[in-house]
This record gives C-alpha cells, sequence and structure tokens, in this order.
C-alpha cells in the first residue's frame, strides 16, 4: 500500500499550531461556515490545492482581515488532510458540523448574519410614516434569500469600473429619466453613508409616501448535509399569506401602492399580488397596486438552484427557485394574467449583467432571460447580484427610477381623482 504521508509537502505542517488554535478561538459562526463550504467544494470538485493555499493567505495578507486568516488556517489543515487520506478530511469536515451545532447553544456565540431571525419567521415594519393625514403612498421592499433590510438596502460602495457605465436599455416606455441620470453614479464621493437608503432617502424625495420593509428568515444552509436534521420551513405560498396579514395589520391597501424587490423578494410581492387578486378582503391591495420595481428577480428561476450536490439537499427556499419548476411557471403565468386585467401597474426591471462572487467562483446567480418578466421597462446594468440593489447616492439611476416611477405615479393619480 502506498504511503501517502511520505509524500505529501510537509510544508503543510507549520499549518498546524494556527489550524487547531483557530477552530478553539473561532468565535464567528460565519468563519466556520464559509470554511466548511470551501472544504466541501474542494472535497468534492478536487481542484489544484496550491492554488487554493495560495489564494487564501494572499487574500489574508491584502487585507489583514482576521476573518481571512482564520478561515485559511482552517482551510489549510483540511488541505493537508486531504493529501493524506480524504475520509479524513471527511471526517474533520463532519467535526466542523458538532462543533457547530455544539457552540451553537453557547450564550457567548456570536450568531451568525446568515440565519436570521430565528423566533420570527416574517416581520413587517415601518421604517418611517409622514403621519395619517400627509401619507399618499405606501411603498413595500422585500428583501431576496439571506437578506434583511440593512445587508440588502444598505448604500452601494462598488467601484466603477468604466468612466461611464451606462446601463443598458432593453425596453423603454418612453416613462425613464434615462437621458438625465445616464450614469448608474454621478460623482464617485459618499459624503454620508446609509444603511438603510429607502429609510433616510425616500423622506428627502418623496416626504409623502410611508416605507415599510418586509423580512423573513432564511434556512441557514441552502445545501444542506444529509446527515444534519432538516427544519420544518413553511412555502413561498404560505409565507405570502403571512405578509399579507401583516400588511393588512398596517391597513396597507387604502393608499396607492408601490412595490419594491430583490431576488426572491419579487416572487414575494407576485405571490402577494396573486394572493390578494383571489380574496374579497384583501382586493384592495391589487387595486391599489401602482408600480413594481424588480431589481434582478428570477421570474424563471435561478441556475444557482439547480446545482445538485452529493450528500447534500437543496433547503425549500432554493427548491422553489429551480429552472421552470411548476410552483414558479404556475406564479407566473397567474401573475401575467392579472396583470393583463390591471393595467394601472407600472413595471420596471433591472438586469444584472455581471456575475456575482460566490465562496470562491463566480456564478451568473439570475440569468438575462429570468429577469424579464416579460412587460414593462428593462434596463441592463453593469454589477453584480448583490450591488444591484444598492445604489450608489441620490443621483444614482438605481434610486432615480424608482423616484421617478413614484412622482409620475403621484402625479397620475392625482389626475385620475380629478
Amino acid at each position: 500500500m502506498e504511503d501517502r504521508l511520505s509524500s505529501t509537502d510537509h510544508s503543510w505542517f507549520k499549518y498546524f499550531p494556527n489550524a487547531i488554535k483557530a477552530v478553539l478561538t473561532c468565535q464567528s459562526q460565519n468563519i466556520m461556515k464559509t470554511a466548511q463550504d470551501i472544504a466541501y467544494v474542494i472535497c468534492y470538485f478536487k481542484p489544484d490545492m496550491t492554488s487554493y493555499q495560495q489564494m487564501l493567505v494572499l487574500c489574508w495578507v491584502k487585507t489583514k482581515n482576521m476573518f481571512f486568516y482564520e478561515t485559511a488556517s482552517i482551510i489549510s489543515f483540511v488541505l493537508w488532510l486531504l493529501n493524506y487520506s480524504w475520509w479524513l478530511a471527511r471526517f474533520s469536515i463532519e467535526k466542523c458540523n458538532i462543533a457547530l451545532n455544539t457552540i451553537d447553544k453557547k450564550p457567548n456565540w456570536i450568531e451568525s448574519e446568515v440565519d436570521g431571525p430565528k423566533r420570527c419567521e416574517v416581520k413587517c415594519e415601518v421604517l418611517y410614516d409622514p403621519g395619517l393625514e400627509s401619507t399618499f403612498m405606501d411603498v413595500v421592499f422585500i428583501h431576496g434569500l439571506r437578506g434583511d433590510k440593512l445587508k440588502t438596502w444598505k448604500q452601494g460602495v462598488w467601484k466603477q469600473v468604466d468612466q461611464k457605465p451606462e446601463p443598458v436599455v432593453v425596453r423603454n416606455s418612453g416613462l425613464s429619466t434615462m437621458n438625465k441620470f445616464e450614469r448608474l453614479a454621478i460623482g464617485n464621493e459618499i459624503k454620508e453613508f446609509t444603511n438603510c437608503w429607502p429609510r433616510d432617502w425616500l423622506p428627502l424625495d418623496c416626504p409623502y409616501v410611508r416605507v415599510i420593509t418586509i423580512s423573513y428568515s432564511t434556512d441557514p444552509y441552502l445545501w444542506r448535509p444529509i446527515w444534519l436534521s432538516k427544519p420544518v420551513r413553511t412555502t413561498m405560498k404560505d409565507r405570502g399569506l403571512e405578509m399579507i396579514s401583516l400588511l393588512r395589520n398596517l391597513h396597507v391597501g387604502q393608499h396607492p401602492i408601490t412595490w419594491v424587490g430583490h431576488s426572491k423578494g419579487g416572487l414575494f410581492i407576485k405571490q402577494i399580488l396573486v394572493h390578494a387578486n383571489e380574496n374579497q378582503e384583501t382586493h384592495k391591495i391589487i387595486t391599489n397596486t401602482r408600480g413594481i420595481l424588480f431589481y434582478s428577480v428570477p421570474h424563471n428561476g435561478s441556475p444557482l438552484a439547480n446545482i445538485k450536490l452529493p450528500l447534500f439537499q437543496r433547503s425549500i427556499e432554493l427548491q422553489e427557485l429551480v429552472n421552470d419548476t411548476q410552483v414558479i411557471q404556475k406564479l407566473q403565468k397567474t401573475f401575467h394574467e392579472m396583470m393583463n386585467v390591471n393595467r394601472q401597474i407600472q413595471v420596471k426591471s433591472f438586469i444584472e449583467t455581471k456575475l456575482t462572487l460566490m465562496k470562491l467562483i463566480y456564478l451568473r446567480i439570475v440569468s438575462i432571460q429570468s429577469a424579464d418578466p416579460g412587460f414593462g421597462d428593462l434596463y441592463g446594468v453593469p454589477l453584480d447580484h448583490r450591488n444591484i440593489c444598492k445604489p450608489k447616492n441620490r443621483n444614482c439611476f438605481l434610486y432615480q427610477e424608482l423616484v421617478n416611477m413614484i412622482q409620475s405615479l403621484k402625479q397620475s393619480t392625482v389626475e385620475e381623482t380629478v
């Protein structure tokens, strides 16, 4: 039998102390999960080990970020095990799972951002209220998977690669401010950063709108190892009913409504409107809907959700996004039929045209074809999936199109009532 250890690069031994220290002292669930996810990818695809080690160490050297340092230490340990025995590496990863489940119960454990709210599946919150007499319109924001009001709707800090990164007009009804705000952002300076632009910017430009956000929890494992118990999760249809109930508690439907959704949040908007259209008690929600803005919404599913891995099972949130499944096709068909009847609804859609970095590889989260709902204005934007909903400033095209939509809808609504 070949001695695998004798042919191993012994420089890996120098990572042992740091690896053990990182595992024992790690107080961030994000670090542990990142290390674990990277290890799974390496075990499955079995790429060149040296390139991964160099990349992780370079990230740490460049940023001086302890996140990369501890992740590099843990992964380096797993990489050395892979050179010796694949089964030892897998055993080590399984022990990481045990450590995650054990340490997660300790009071000093820092909760991961990706876990989302654990006590509440769906939450509705008013970010700005001008008062009952001053409110003309409700603007409702819904984030995508693993998002929240601060992570999804924070101000963008992305860099402009091109001198003039102009959005590409795919389909335009003529109501856009494209000529006036042709660049994604005018000026690179960010004087005052906001971690929630709907809350801080809309009251300045549209003081007559009530700003509402809907948040929901997401399975922390979109691909869950089969040896971990799978929690009970509600479907998109059931959560849509929960969202309607919360919106009714805030009396949404008494004023005109504009919806804003990023990624799967856009599918929830469609689900809410379909539910509202089918129920007489909530029908005011659909009749008072005036506009919808989609930030890279997978109307026909996401190629990311099609990925199947051995020893993993996809979460229900991911299964609902598989390309052209019966659930997503039925929702799209019903929504199309509803939109043909309710022609007062103005729709704008933004499409991401850049790949998104997921751990170690660049992927297409939402395809151009899937991001097209089939009607309304359509714009291709040179940003990735995470940044397409993060305008850089108040002059940014991504934000100005929403302001323009709200202002034009207000004007048309006033003209209708005169």
